[in-house]
């Protein structure tokens, strides 16, 4: 499903430096402190001693994929595909498949009109909301959306986003960075899907009690704010972001799909991107 996503963008990040309007969702209500953050960890510390045993406690909280490295290239791009299984290879797309199930595909695409530096900036409100509306459309939803520059000629934009899993409960997270290689007139194109695990939807339910009491508000109240878009506060279309994914309780769930996307595949695909 999500292979195509963006066949049809024409217009259009650790080595990159993002650069984003992403906001606070939550900061009128619960500031993240480190007195704030320390009440967080205690809190699930207890939830999670009761669900679990000592060592499968100790487990789930050292959770890691630790992906390998292993650089590859195509046309001018090298990068790490952190050493998945090769499903299929041509001179414009590659596909990769990790032994935990998730995918990851990249490919250039031809520009039919020139592309020129000092557009993406520009072009970034328009790719952030249709990035928005089509996974609204699915009834799914963002969770970042910027653009990415850095010193050595590496500009684009990233983003992440969830979609409702095919016919089973659980999302899939995917993960998207598309980068500008101006020379060639080409746009590089990563798509890195991982999938919530079961039992889903533990990281947004176990949040819920601990965010009501620390932040001292009812449950009712809550939800009136628990899921907003991360951008524009307005708007109110598909499956929105909600306190529970936002990065900092990425530590709380390291086996959860964003965790396992901002912690340890989107760090080493930036870390490795540079053209030839």
């Amino acid at each position: 499903m999500f292979r195509k996503f963006f066949k049809k963008n024409k217009s259009t990040q650790q080595t990159g430096k993002s650069h984003a309007e992403h906001r606070n969702l939550f900061e009128e209500y619960l500031p993240l402190t480190p007195e704030i953050e320390n009440k967080f960890e205690a809190a699930f510390d207890s939830i999670f001693t009761l669900m679990y045993e000592k060592d499968q406690y100790e487990k789930l909280k050292n959770y890691a994929r630790n992906y390998g490295s292993k650089n590859i290239q195509l046309g001018s791009l090298t990068y790490d595909n952190l050493n998945w299984n090769l499903l299929d290879s041509t001179d414009k797309e590659q596909q990769y498949r990790s032994n935990e199930g998730e995918v990851m595909i990249v490919d250039s695409i031809d520009f039919d009109n020139k592309i020129e530096k000092g557009q993406i900036e520009n072009d970034m409100l328009m790719y952030r909301n249709w990035v928005r509306d089509h996974a609204a459309k699915k009834s799914g939803g963002l969770i970042m959306c910027q653009t990415i520059s850095d010193d050595i000629g590496i500009d684009g934009y990233e983003c992440i986003i969830k979609l409702p899993k095919d016919e089973t409960p659980g999302m899939d997270y995917v993960y998207f960075l598309n980068l500008n290689n101006y020379q060639e007139q080409k746009m590089y194109k990563f798509q890195v899907m991982v999938a919530e695990m079961n039992p889903t939807g533990m990281r947004d339910n176990i949040s819920m009690h601990p965010i009501c009491e620390i932040a001292g508000i009812e449950l009712f109240d809550l939800m009136n704010c628990y899921r907003q878009d991360p951008y524009d506060k307005s708007y109110n279309q598909g499956n929105l972001m909600n306190f529970s994914e936002i990065e900092a309780f990425d530590k709380y769930f390291p086996y959860h799909p964003l965790s396992i996307i901002r912690r340890e595949i989107r760090p080493k695909i930036l870390g490795s991107i540079k053209f030839q």
